[in-house]
C-alpha cells in the first residue's frame, strides 16, 4: 500500500513539474488514433532541432560565471550591480537560450546579492532576470526553443529572422533599463571587494572550453543552414562522451522529448483532410 502511495505522489511531482511534456505525449496518443503510425512518423521530427537543443544541454561551461565576475568587479552602486545582474541574462540568453541563462545567473545573482548585504533587492531583480532572458533570447534563432522551431517551419535565413526580431529586442532592453533606474532611483554605494567571489569561483577547463567554443560555432553554422544537422550531432556525442561525459546528465530530455511528441501531434494533425479544410477556411484571405 505504501509503495502505490509513493508512485502516485511521484507521479503526481512529474506531471506537475513537466505539464507540457504529459500534455504533449497524451496528444501525440491520440492523434495516433486518427493516423496510424507509419513510416512517415520520423519525416515528423525535425532532427536539425533536436540536434541544437542538446548542444545548447552541455555547452555551459563557467564562462559565463566568469564574465559576470569580471563585470561585478566595476560596479560601485546597486543601480549597476542591478544593471549588470540583469543584463547578463538579456545578453547571454540570446546564444545559451533563456533557460540556460536562468540557471546560470539567478543563483549567480543570490550569492552576489547576500555577500553584498542587498538581499532587499533579491526578489525585484530575479522577476527582471527572469523578464530580460525571455526577452533578450527572442533576438536569435537558438535564443529559446520556440524560436528555434518558428525560424526552421519559416524557412528565413539568420538574417532575415535577427533583422525582424532587432527592434522589439532593443525597444525591450530599453524599457528594462528605464526600470532598473526607476527601481534603483535610491541607489547605494557597495563595494564589491569584500564579497569573497574567490571561494565560489569555479576553475574553468581550458581544454574544455575550447571544444564547448568548437562545438557551438558550429551549432551556429547548423543554425545558418551551412552544416547539416548530422555532423553537429556526431561532433557532441563523441567529444561530451570522450571528454566530459558526466555533462550527458544535465541535458533537458523532458524538453526534447516535448518537442518529439508535438512533432509527432503536429504531424499527425497536418494529415487529416478535415483539420486541413478548417485551417484553411480560417487563415483564407
Amino acid at each position: 500500500m505504501g509503495g502505490v502511495i509513493y508512485m502516485k505522489e511521484k507521479i503526481i511531482a512529474f506531471v506537475k513539474k513537466e505539464t507540457v511534456l504529459v500534455v504533449a505525449a497524451i496528444l501525440a496518443v491520440i492523434s495516433a488514433f486518427f493516423v496510424h503510425p507509419d513510416q512517415a512518423y520520423i519525416d515528423y521530427i525535425d532532427f536539425r532541432v533536436l540536434g541544437i537543443l542538446i548542444m545548447a544541454g552541455v555547452q555551459n561551461n563557467g564562462i559565463f560565471d566568469e564574465i559576470g565576475r569580471r563585470l561585478l568587479a566595476h560596479t560601485k552602486n546597486t543601480a549597476q550591480l542591478a544593471f549588470v545582474l540583469v543584463f547578463l541574462c538579456f545578453f547571454s540568453s540570446m546564444v545559451i537560450t533563456n533557460d540556460v541563462a536562468l540557471l546560470t545567473f539567478v543563483p549567480f545573482a543570490l550569492l552576489t546579492l547576500q555577500k553584498c548585504g542587498q538581499e532587499r533587492l533579491m526578489v525585484p531583480v530575479i522577476v527582471l532576470q527572469t523578464i530580460a532572458a525571455n526577452l533578450g533570447s527572442m533576438l536569435t534563432p537558438i535564443g529559446n526553443p520556440q524560436n528555434l522551431y518558428l525560424y526552421n517551419l519559416s524557412e528565413m535565413n539568420a538574417g532575415e529572422f535577427l533583422v525582424l526580431m532587432l527592434p522589439y529586442t532593443v525597444v525591450s532592453g530599453v524599457l528594462l533599463a528605464l526600470t532598473i533606474f526607476v527601481l534603483s532611483a535610491r541607489k547605494r554605494k557597495i563595494r564589491l571587494t569584500d564579497c569573497h567571489f574567490s571561494e565560489e569561483k569555479k576553475e574553468m577547463n581550458k581544454k574544455l572550453t575550447g571544444m564547448y567554443a568548437v562545438l557551438f560555432l558550429m551549432a551556429l553554422l547548423v543554425v545558418a543552414r551551412i552544416l547539416p544537422y548530422y555532423i553537429l550531432l556526431a561532433a557532441v556525442a563523441v567529444s561530451v562522451f570522450l571528454s566530459d561525459r558526466k555533462v550527458l546528465g544535465q541535458v533537458d530530455y523532458c524538453l526534447i522529448f516535448t518537442f518529439i511528441a508535438f512533432f509527432i501531434f503536429t504531424g499527425n494533425i497536418g494529415r487529416l483532410p478535415a483539420f486541413q479544410e478548417i485551417l484553411h477556411s480560417l487563415v483564407n484571405g
